[in-house]
């Protein structure tokens, strides 16, 4: 058992682990800010310009005969 206690082989990934997670984390919260404070927003507004568009499309056009 202590040889076991004094075996530090393992402590080396749980560093890595550790500082990878941390990482992502970071990164998700900062795609989340980002997308929050201004992506979101500016979808609204070009989405509420484009509803706000009309096309006059008729539908029974008139064929144009005169060549």
């Amino acid at each position: 058992m202590k040889t076991f206690l004094q075996n530090e082989s393992g402590a080396v990934t749980i560093d890595w682990v550790s500082l990878t997670a941390g990482i992502l984390v970071l990164g998700i919260m900062l795609v989340w800010g980002i997308f929050n404070a201004g992506v979101a927003p500016l979808v609204g507004t070009v989405n509420g310009e484009l509803e706000a568009v009309t096309i006059d499309i008729p539908l029974n056009p008139t064929p144009n005969l005169n060549p």
